[in-house]
């Protein structure tokens, strides 16, 4: 083959490379379908409102993946406290979600999917039902993704070396949500916990899971944790199933995500 030619074919797989890991896209679904359905055999005699929940994340979205493009610069990097607000490029995540109405939601998705109580609507504009006697809400610290791209030094040629295997940067996707179930007559609260985790992982051409782990990440934590819902208000769990309850035998503890929102700033700031 001449010079020439070899030349461009190479300038051309070179841009499939770079066009086919520069920009990152997902979409927020839920059930994630990774795990199976199961149902409680004792439903509690309750009827739950579901709100929306309270958005009390950080503001910080900023990326300095320029730096990739720098020579001798090994990586780049991005960091956003609120992924779905992002301006899509060539260089910035694009994710499809509105966390605090797409969680709350997902909510009444699982408590009727298990059957965990008698009733369960959500409100989008927080008006409880005359008729519920509970109201789940809750309020969001963090739905987060960071990611690194990592060059090498050597800028826009490293797609050669992750086609080589190397590494191309690492993804970590997080979040933390609180949740509280409370009287709808007195405003007692009868139950509440924290749903969280947060994970980073190292991503290839040809290996490391998918950039957006948001859906299963959350199921695997909300199924671990609505059992003590169920038991506050006198019925049964739903029982694990059986890939699920391994996958949480040998998944590591949740980890909360660095930087939690509104409470950091109060913290730092006070």
């Amino acid at each position: 083959m001449p010079a020439g030619k070899a030349g461009r074919l190479a300038g051309v797989l070179l841009c499939l490379l770079l066009g086919s890991c520069s920009t990152s896209i997902g979409k927020w679904t839920y059930p994630s379908g990774r795990y199976a359905t199961t149902t409680s055999s004792k439903p509690g005699a309750a009827s739950i409102t579901v709100t929306p929940l309270l958005d009390a994340r950080g503001s910080k979205n900023k990326t300095y993946m320029t730096w990739y493009y720098i020579p001798l610069f090994p990586f780049g990097w991005t960091d956003f406290d609120r992924p779905e607000a992002t301006v899509h490029g060539s260089d910035t995540t694009n994710f499809a979600a509105e966390p605090c109405e797409d969680l709350a939601r997902s909510l009444v998705i699982e408590l009727r999917r298990e059957g965990l109580v008698r009733e369960v609507t959500y409100a989008g504009d927080y008006r409880v039902l005359p008729t519920a006697t509970h109201v789940l809400r809750g309020r969001l610290r963090s739905f987060c993704v960071a990611e690194e791209r990592w060059s090498y030094g050597l800028s826009v040629y490293s797609p050669i070396l992750w086609s080589l295997l190397l590494p191309m940067g690492t993804s970590s996707n997080g979040f933390c949500a609180d949740l509280e179930l409370v009287d709808a007559k007195d405003g007692r609260v009868v139950w509440k916990d924290s749903i969280y985790d947060f994970d980073d992982h190292i991503e290839g051409y040809y290996y490391g899971p998918e950039w957006y782990r948001f859906s299963w990440m959350w199921e695997r934590r909300l199924r671990q944790k609505l059992g003590g819902l169920a038991l506050a208000l006198g019925g049964e769990p739903a029982p694990l199933p059986a890939g699920l309850a391994e996958e949480l035998k040998l998944a590591p503890a949740p980890v909360l995500p660095p930087g939690l929102g509104i409470d950091v700033v109060e913290e730092n700031h006070p």
